[in-house]
């Protein structure tokens, strides 16, 4: 391999980890606090925020205040409001075009489609919608930055907590009786299911516990400031069905929803269920249910309708999904594809072929996410969930719920906060400085004692670090303390890999060979004593990595990570840099003192 082909891998490799680390740098070393939280809004919180923001600067604009406050917030309705402005000289030519290069003021753009539009109303809503689209934006780039951070472990930045619990009370487990081992067998089963769950929720470090004596579990989440989206998925139960929807009983139910509604009257009762009354009214063997109507930011809206459907499930409950992922449907909006396994895929193609030309529900816990109408008979399981402008995070929440299966049990949380640092600031702070100080004595000593040889590896190293917080970042894995020591140890064995390079290439050197030579046997004779004792070490890594948990495994990540960078900067990557030094005329008549410490021969080209 020649040196032009070494260097561009070299930085091929550089540029990916770079790109990586890239939303990490620019987390905890760019971003506010301010950006932080913009970053953290979901659901009713990024709703309300938005809905805040639009007031503020709405108000802000009319009265001419604080334009250099909401100079992107403006730039993005003069942008709208030009295209609006086309549309309205294109419709009315003849007439005096409104002028398209002055620079409008907000009070100026809302008079001048006021008098063209007429509606105060339409206008109104033309400049909300706008600056909705623009907020929206702005915190969804910003939550993009901090989903391809390296996160941070409870013990360095805190996180929250939640406490897990059976609910009994729920009508699924109405006339049912438990024994002591089946409720804890039932235990064990929900924390396989919630882990699958949350996956995404500091990934290594999560930490979810059966708690002693007690039919609950403790989730532990790093990073996680609140808990409201992890309550979505935890207390979704998670049953996926089939129903038919019956068209005679949802236009009776939508005969019923007009007649109450001009008296009105409610039609269900307290916990939302349809009164019996009314229940009676529908053909046999039908019930009503909730279509999920969720808003772009992902809250239910407030007029939930719903639809009647057959009660005989198509495939039964607990449907098998083998895989599921969210994805850009034809329209260009998101939706999600699920395949159904094995013998639901084989009575799904029978159920379609059967009811082509009716609309089948697809009901996950009782709530209709969609009502396709079968076109033709589906063979392979292959089917697809649109659900309007429903936020990509809500359809991923879904994905994973139908990944992960039903929960055999329902749950509710019954308790959750917000924690600091488990460790205190102080503490950490003691071992950052502890973890600097190791490795400034190892650069010290490498140095001291090998001279350039000792630079070259201390560049080597430094390159180590970069490429293991890459890994991290691409990964998603979380940084804890025993993770940083992780990261110390590996900068000891990739020093210890260079030591091993450096004496075998004095051993050559002496034994008569040119530098040139002794440098090409040294890396070459020192490569399988480098990897037998790292691939040792890795093995054992993994070991950790597979059975572990919580800090072990943040331990055990950040050391197979280590040990993979640093085999190939110790091989690959100082090896580039001496090659390149062996390059370089002025190096060429210092004593071989200079490079290595052990010889004193001159450099024979």
């Amino acid at each position: 391999m020649t040196k032009r082909t070494r260097f561009f891998i070299f930085a091929v490799s550089v540029a990916f980890i770079l790109y990586f680390l890239t939303p990490s740098i620019r987390w905890y070393f760019m971003f506010s606090e301010n950006d932080k939280y913009e970053a953290g809004l979901l659901g009713d919180t990024l709703k309300s925020e938005i809905g805040k923001r639009v007031s503020e600067a709405t108000s802000a604009l009319s009265k001419g205040e604080e334009t250099d406050k909401f100079v992107g917030e403006l730039e993005a309705i003069r942008k709208s409001f030009l295209k609006e402005v086309k549309k309205i000289n294109k419709a009315n030519v003849g007439e005096d075009p409104i002028d398209m290069r002055k620079d409008y003021s907000y009070a100026d753009m809302y008079d001048i489609l006021l008098k063209k539009r007429k509606k105060e109303k339409f206008v109104d809503s033309f400049f909300k919608n706008i600056l909705e689209d623009y907020y929206s934006a702005r915190f969804s780039k910003k939550r993009a930055v901090k989903n391809g951070i390296i996160k941070l472990g409870l013990d360095l930045q805190g996180g929250a907590y939640a406490v897990i619990s059976v609910n009994f009370d729920h009508p699924s487990m109405k006339g049912k009786k438990f024994t002591a081992q089946e409720k804890s067998e039932m235990i064990d089963s929900a924390v396989i299911k919630i882990e699958n769950r949350i996956n995404r929720f500091g990934v290594s470090e999560t930490s979810i516990q059966k708690m002693k004596e007690q039919d609950k579990i403790l989730i532990n989440l790093p990073g996680v400031k609140e808990t409201s989206e992890l309550r979505s998925i935890i207390e979704t139960v998670g049953i996926l069905e089939f129903k038919v929807v019956s068209k005679e009983g949802s236009e009776i139910l939508s005969k019923i929803y007009q007649e109450a509604g001009a008296k009105g009257e409610s039609i269900v009762d307290e916990e939302s269920q349809l009164l019996e009354v009314y229940q009676k009214m529908l053909p046999a063997n039908t019930e009503a249910l909730y279509v999920s109507n969720k808003d772009e930011w992902g809250v239910e809206k407030e007029n939930k309708q719903m639809l009647v459907v057959e009660k005989e499930s198509l495939l039964g409950e607990n449907v098998k999904i083998q895989s599921a992922s969210v994805q850009t449907g034809n329209l260009g909006q998101y939706v999600i594809n699920f395949v159904l396994d094995g013998e639901d895929a084989k009575r799904w193609a029978e159920v379609t072929g059967a009811n082509v030309g009716r609309q089948i529900a697809i009901i996950l816990d009782d709530i209709i996410l969609e009502t396709p109408v079968v076109q033709e008979k589906i063979t392979g399981g292959r089917s697809q969930i649109t659900l309007g402008n429903a936020p990509i995070e809500h359809l991923q929440n879904i994905a994973l719920i139908l990944k992960s299966g039903s929960m055999n049990v329902p749950l509710e949380i019954s308790e959750e906060n917000s924690v600091g640092a488990s460790l205190g600031q102080d503490t950490i702070s003691k071992a950052l400085w502890a973890c600097l100080w190791g490795v400034i004595a190892v650069f010290l000593f490498m140095f001291l004692y090998y001279n350039i040889g000792g630079i070259i590896a201390d560049i080597a190293v430094v390159l180590n670090i970069f490429f293991l917080l890459g890994g991290l970042a691409l990964f998603g894995g979380t940084l804890t303390l025993p993770g940083i020591a992780g990261i110390v140890l590996t900068v000891g064995m990739a020093v210890d890999a260079n030591i091993i390079i450096f004496e075998r290439i004095k051993e050559e050197f002496r034994s008569g060979k040119t530098l040139k030579t002794a440098i090409s046997l040294g890396y070459d004779r020192a490569f399988w004593t480098i990897m037998d004792s790292n691939l040792t070490t890795f093995a054992a890594g993994i070991g950790l990595t597979l059975f572990g948990t919580g800090a072990i495994k943040g331990f055990a990540v950040t050391l197979c990570l280590g040990i993979v960078s640093s085999l190939y900067t110790a091989l690959f990557v100082s090896k580039l840099e001496i090659d390149w030094l062996m390059s370089v005329k002025e190096f060429k008549s210092l004593r071989i003192l200079s490079l290595l410490r052990g010889g004193n021969k001159k450099y024979e080209n």
